[in-house]
């Protein structure tokens, strides 16, 4: 099946999901470092749902991405050319250090504010909230800097590969 009459809504598509991608995942580094700011334990848990609610959608958003991306790539026979395999590799290496950077970091905050996490089991007690200068060192942490980095350079590495398509 011929899909050249519809390469531009595929990317298009393509373009739409890098967005939501890129949006959720600019919701969750706010709440990385309002974290910081804010002194309310509710509050702090409420950030934190926001985060984890916009990490959904950023997740169906890669989905929708790559098989767009993918599509598109195959329509245009861009498979052939380096730009795609080396944007494909970073998007997965990216995303391989940027997981357990940012889960373990929001595991540990969550766990600090006596929350308890996906590997628990409902019948483990909540865990013992930390003490609030052990909270303030927690979210003292490095890593939504690391996540920052990471995850902002990486996108403007792959938008430039995918814009200029140098090789």
């Amino acid at each position: 099946m011929d899909l050249t009459p519809y390469v531009a809504w595929i990317v298009f598509i393509h373009v739409a999901a890098a967005f939501v991608f890129a949006a959720g995942h600019g919701v969750s580094m706010y709440v990385a470092f309002q974290l910081r700011r804010e002194t309310d334990r509710g509050r702090m848990l409420a950030l934190l749902d926001i985060s984890g609610f916009s990490l959904v959608a950023a997740g169906i958003a890669l989905l929708v991405l790559l098989v767009a991306g993918i599509l598109a790539g195959i329509v245009l026979q861009s498979f052939g050319r380096t730009w795609i395999w080396v944007s494909l590799v970073l998007l997965v290496v990216i995303g391989g250090l940027m997981t357990p950077i940012g889960g373990a970091y929001f595991t540990r905050v969550r766990q600090a504010l006596g929350q308890k996490t996906r590997g628990m089991k409902s019948e483990d007690p909540d865990p013992v909230p930390a003490s609030d200068a052990a909270l303030a060192a927690m979210l003292a942490s490095r890593a939504p800097e690391q996540l920052l980095v990471l995850g902002g350079g990486g996108f403007l590495v792959i938008l430039w590969l995918m814009m200029f398509k140098p090789f």
